[in-house]
Order: C-alpha cells, then sequence, then structure tokens
C-alpha cells in the first residue's frame, strides 16, 4: 500500500511526503522505508494516545530515534492530543533526536486525566449521545487562537520547527501559529484588531460614552 501511495506521489514530482498518524512505531517504520526507498523526504510522525507509548507499548522518544536511524528527516508527533498533553513528549523528543521535529496537535484543551481529544468527557453535558463527546460534541473544549500561539511559540522555542494545528483546526488557529513565529499570511488582513472596536478600543475618534462603557460590559 506504502510502495503504490508514494509512487503516486513520485510520478507528481512532490517535495517531500508526510506520513502521520502512526499508533505502532512498527508502521511508522515501514512508512520511512517505502518513503526513502523512492528517494524522497519524509516526515514522519506518531500519534500517542491515553498511555502515553506506541501501541507496542514503546516510549515515543525512543521510537522517534529508531525513525530517525531509519532515515526520516522530520520526526514527531500529531493529532490526538491537545497542546498541554503533547508538549513534555515533544520535549523529550526534542532531545533524543539529531533531526528536526515536528508538533501538529489537537487544537483542544486535554488534561492529564484526559489527555487525548478521544478521552475528553463533558459532565456539564447530560443529551450527548453516549455520552461521549468526540468526534462531533468537543467545541466546550476548543482552544482559542492566543492558546495555539503560546504553544507554537513555546515548541519553537525548544527547537521544533515544522509547527500545524491538527483535526478540529479553524483557520484562524494557523494563522495565529503563524503570527506568534513572526509570519504575516495573506490571511493576517482578518486578524482582528481590537484597538478599533466601539466600546473596547483605543484608537483616535471612538466615543467617549461607548469606550467609557466598557466596564459595565466586563462587570
Amino acid at each position: 500500500m506504502f510502495d503504490e501511495q508514494i509512487s503516486w506521489a513520485a510520478d507528481a514530482k512532490v517535495d517531500y511526503i508526510v506520513g502521520e498518524t502512526y499508533s505502532f512505531a512498527g508502521e511508522a517504520l515501514l512508512a520511512v522505508e517505502a518513503i526513502k526507498a523512492a528517494k524522497l523526504p519524509a516526515v514522519v510522525t506518531l500519534a500517542l494516545h491515553t498511555s502515553g507509548t506506541t501501541r507496542e507499548g514503546m516510549d515515543p522518544a525512543e521510537a522517534c530515534k529508531r525513525l530517525e536511524d531509519a532515515g526520516a528527516d522530520v520526526v514527531g508527533l500529531n493529532c490526538t492530543r491537545g497542546p498541554r498533553t503533547m508538549l513534555p513528549f515533544i520535549r523529550k523528543i526534542r532531545k533524543a533526536v539529531s533531526c528536526h521535529v515536528a508538533a501538529l496537535p489537537a487544537p483542544f484543551r486535554t488534561t492529564p486525566r484526559q489527555p487525548t481529544f478521544q478521552s475528553l468527557m463533558d459532565p456539564k453535558c447530560t443529551c450527548i449521545p453516549g455520552g461521549h463527546p468526540f468526534p462531533v460534541a468537543l467545541d466546550p473544549f476548543t482552544c482559542n487562537r492566543f492558546e495555539i500561539a503560546e504553544f507554537g511559540k513555546t515548541a519553537y522555542a525548544l527547537g521544533v520547527h515544522y509547527l500545524g494545528v491538527c483535526c478540529g483546526a479553524g483557520p484562524h488557529h494557523v494563522r495565529a501559529l503563524a503570527e506568534a513565529l513572526g509570519r504575516q499570511p495573506a490571511a493576517s488582513r482578518y486578524s482582528a484588531d481590537m484597538s478599533k472596536h466601539y466600546i473596547f478600543g483605543s484608537a483616535k475618534g471612538l466615543r467617549k460614552k461607548n469606550t467609557g462603557y466598557a466596564k459595565e460590559l466586563r462587570g
């Protein structure tokens, strides 16, 4: 399967191939082997579930080291975990490998007790069919753009330079991540400028009877 898919991509003259969301390290290694056989750069990322290991029970830092040794050009994690519960593993992976590291969290507020977006539970809602928010009732757990920006800055400072946002991301998440790293994508023209808000703003020309009312809205 890998060989067939990669041959199509190679025929299309792609720059590199991304193999992602592997929960088995062994499968990820097979992907690296196939990509390198096609003489293409390989970006290969793992998905960590609640155990914090691969499904074989391998530590993710060790798994990423094996992927690097097999020829992967970029290794790391994507999906399943939100920024808060992905970052500790990213720190360990960065120390374990010398190649580029990737970090692409799902934009949800996962916790140490519920470390993946599949494991999140919503005690404030009793009407979810089956009682399980994943995958279509995760709205209350969604990270805001500032949380994604903070994750990006923290990861970049660690030396993690292949960054993105995975399942559940909106355009504002991706834009905020780019801006946090000093980029100015075309979509930055849509970024909110609260200085112009008629009540909460500070721009010249705003009416004081409106800006003075801000405390009534904020409480």
